[in-house]
């Protein structure tokens, strides 16, 4: 990428890595201002050099064009997009509800401990009762059928 062609105002598309470990991450910045040798400075502060690195990061980002962008960008809505329906599907489950339920109830039980001063975590012995509670509330989910 040329970066003494581009202007303040425009956009680029930053990449920071796709990995099948960790997944992708990209998204779209606008030009604050460009150097004379071409380093650019984005409008969230970062700066590059006019091959695109980022100054000054351990692991950089690079500048891309939007057209280069645009393909990582729709891969990562549509992963997002299948992630969010799979977890409203395991909520509907029956299996999720109880998760759900769970978790909800151990919340409510520690959060009415905190309000009358009883949840102080001095020797971690509130740990050791937060999963007592949860193993209670799952035991008790498990073997009765919710009413609605």
């Amino acid at each position: 990428m040329n970066t003494l062609e581009l202007k303040p105002g425009d956009k680029v598309g930053i990449f920071y890595y796709d990995s099948v470990r960790i997944g992708t991450k990209a998204e779209i910045e606008v030009i604050e201002r460009i150097s004379p040798t071409g380093q650019v400075t984005l409008s969230n502060g970062k700066r590059y050099t006019s091959d695109g690195k980022e100054i000054g990061a351990v692991e950089p980002s690079y500048l891309w064009t939007l057209d280069k962008i645009q393909p990582i960008l729709e891969k990562i809505e549509n992963l997002e997009r299948h992630k969010e329906a799979e977890r409203q599907t395991y909520l509907a489950s029956p299996e999720g509800r109880r998760k759900q339920a769970v978790n909800d109830t151990v919340k409510a039980a520690i959060a009415a401990l905190n309000q009358y001063g009883w949840y102080a975590d001095v020797d971690g012995h509130m740990d050791a009762m937060e999963s007592e509670i949860e193993q209670i509330i799952k035991k008790y989910v498990s073997a009765h059928e919710p009413t609605s």
